[in-house]
């Protein structure tokens, strides 16, 4: 879908300490490496004192800060979380510290594509209200390790954020250009609760097989979505600068990417800072965006390509166009670090 007068105006993120990723163990054989230590994990911010929803509000505010955005032109809030065992209704506590009087708030559930989906529903209510000005989108993500920490056996390592993003008509730095979904729902069964389930960590049978015996699907429908968006957008390959996928580990998107029209690796994109943070589920894609925005290095005309999947099996890619040159900024994540992250 091509998209007219849809601009980032600005994002945030919020990222708690980050803690080094233990050296992970072979795999079965001598000196054969396991999944995780292909997947290159170096680290992973984790959460003890803030929610996912607290993170997710910590940053909305530096998005509408960075956008110079008051949260009373802020139509509509959509927010993107993963099982928040800690707010029942996650949109109404960001309403409450981020919105305004007249801001509606919806959620999306799209589990890691949830930060691009929701960008697109923020575009969409943009475009049917011609009155609004602005919205919000956030997201928010705790993986405690009592319900996480078996995911490192699936091959990644889990780690908590929260990132933001404001959408303006026409003010923004960066143009929404152009969006594609795909799905692949006979894949859903992979994710539906086991008959009986008692309450033990590993729900779902993807939590026990991980990605692998699908990847020829996932490999598929991941070249779709992005010829989809290339072609509508009438853009080459060679024209994108950056590509800011979703940190699911080095192997898996070498995988993803291989004989895709982008002829790239997974460390010739943005994963090699999501590398540091761990999956954060639908954060990873926004995360990647406000370091990119204010990393100082965009220039006006640069295009860059979000590439976002998540189980269900759902796809999204987005295409921006950088319309003037973001202003140069520390990057808008840091709590404190633990470990060290570039």
């Amino acid at each position: 879908m091509l998209w007219q007068d849809i601009t980032i105006a600005g994002t945030g993120a919020w990222v708690p300490p980050i803690r080094p990723e233990h050296k992970p163990r072979g795999g079965p054989g001598a000196g054969q490496p396991s999944i995780l230590a292909l997947n290159g994990f170096t680290s992973a911010a984790v959460s003890k004192d803030n929610t996912a929803t607290q993170m997710a509000a910590r940053a909305g505010l530096k998005a509408l800060r960075h956008a110079d955005v008051a949260s009373s032109d802020l139509s509509l809030l959509v927010h993107a979380g993963f099982q928040d065992g800690d707010h029942y209704t996650p949109t109404a506590y960001l309403m409450r510290v981020l919105g305004g009087k007249d801001t509606a708030g919806v959620e999306v559930g799209a589990a890691s594509d949830g930060g691009a989906a929701a960008l697109v529903a923020a575009a969409e209510h943009l475009t049917a209200r011609p009155d609004a000005k602005a919205t919000l989108v956030t997201t928010g993500v705790r993986f405690p390790d009592e319900r996480w920490g078996y995911s490192r056996e699936m091959g990644y390592v889990a780690g908590d954020a929260g990132a933001a993003a404001v959408l303006t008509r026409g003010t923004g730095f960066a143009r929404l250009v152009a969006t594609a979904h795909v799905t692949e729902p006979q894949l859903e069964a992979q994710t539906r609760a086991r008959e009986g389930y008692t309450g033990a960590a590993r729900r779902f049978p993807v939590e026990e097989t991980g990605f692998m015996p699908h990847i020829d699907v996932l490999q598929r429908a991941t070249h779709r979505c992005i010829e989809t968006v290339l072609d509508e957008a009438a853009v080459k390959p060679a024209d994108i600068a950056h590509v800011v996928p979703i940190a699911i580990g080095s192997v898996v998107l070498d995988m993803l990417l291989t004989g895709s029209p982008l002829g790239l690796r997974a460390d010739d994109t943005s994963w090699t800072y999501g590398r540091h943070i761990g999956h954060a589920g639908p954060s990873d894609v926004l995360l990647a965006l406000d370091r990119t925005f204010r990393s100082g290095t965009l220039r006006a005309g640069e295009r860059v390509l979000v590439l976002s999947f998540g189980v269900g099996f759902r796809w999204t890619t987005a295409l921006l166009e950088v319309t003037r040159d973001p202003v140069a900024a520390a990057p808008a994540g840091r709590a404190q670090t633990e470990g060290g992250c570039p």
